[in-house]
């Protein structure tokens, strides 16, 4: 398994969420920093990250990571994540 990050998007007008960004190795490193820098919340989850980052930038998600990453945005919308932090 290759280090990977990748951002979402969804804004609700689409059918699922969106990649926006996507980066492997280095550029991954890179790309957490960054989020953190700016207060972006980063979730690890190297299986799937690695998994999306197969996924072309400006597509959905695809099907099978549907659940995974809903699970993931109702934890942020919850307000958990706030309180870990």
């Amino acid at each position: 398994m290759k280090d990977a990050a990748v951002a979402l998007s969804y804004t609700g007008n689409e059918p699922a969420p969106v990649i926006v960004a996507s980066g492997k190795n280095e550029l991954a490193k890179r790309m957490r920093e960054i989020a953190r820098e700016h207060e972006i919340r980063v979730v690890e989850d190297p299986l799937l990250a690695d998994i999306l980052s197969d996924v072309e930038i400006g597509n959905c998600i695809p099907g099978e990571t549907w659940e995974a990453v809903a699970a993931i945005f109702a934890f942020f919308r919850s307000g958990i994540a706030d309180e870990l932090v």
